[in-house]
């Protein structure tokens, strides 16, 4: 994940620097660097949200190498660790400098606003499996229980 984002986005820097391109749609490919945090918030803060990206994937690391987990949730964490990598690592080392770089984003599904990049995809996908694996394991856990006879809640 981490190589796939930082390969589209050095793709991205040079084939979108003369303007944004139209896809399909309301798609379109348009180069902007991102130095808020997660939805917009946190602007003026690069430094802030840098230390917070690291130290972050870091315990992510941690936990995913000190826990056993299902294949669906180490699928999730997985996309989920590959997404932040990949956006901290513009943070740490794009311009401007150090710990104050922008995230490379390069996607904009609306010509109104919002942009992301393969990391915010992964970060999204991880979301959506991570829900969908609470919801069959409580499904599970529900038919393991009216198997045994036992009432469900």
């Amino acid at each position: 994940m981490v190589i796939a984002d930082q390969a589209t986005k050095q793709v991205a820097t040079r084939a979108l620097a003369d303007g944004p391109v139209h896809v399909l749609g309301g798609l379109h490919l348009q180069l902007y660097r991102n130095f808020a945090g997660p939805g917009g918030n946190w602007a003026g803060h690069t430094v802030l949200i840098s230390i917070f990206t690291v130290v972050a994937a870091l315990a992510l690391a941690v936990t995913i190498a000190r826990i056993r987990l299902d294949r669906l949730s180490a699928i999730a964490l997985g996309l989920f660790l590959g997404g932040a990598l990949g956006n901290g690592l513009d943070r740490l080392f794009r311009g401007p400098s150090p710990l104050h770089g922008g995230v490379v984003d390069w996607l904009a599904p609306s010509a109104h606003g919002g942009s992301m990049n393969l990391a915010d995809l992964a970060l999204n996908a991880a979301v959506v499996l991570l829900l969908a694996g609470a919801l069959f394991a409580r499904r599970s856990s529900r038919a393991d229980r009216a198997a045994r006879g036992a009432p469900s809640r």
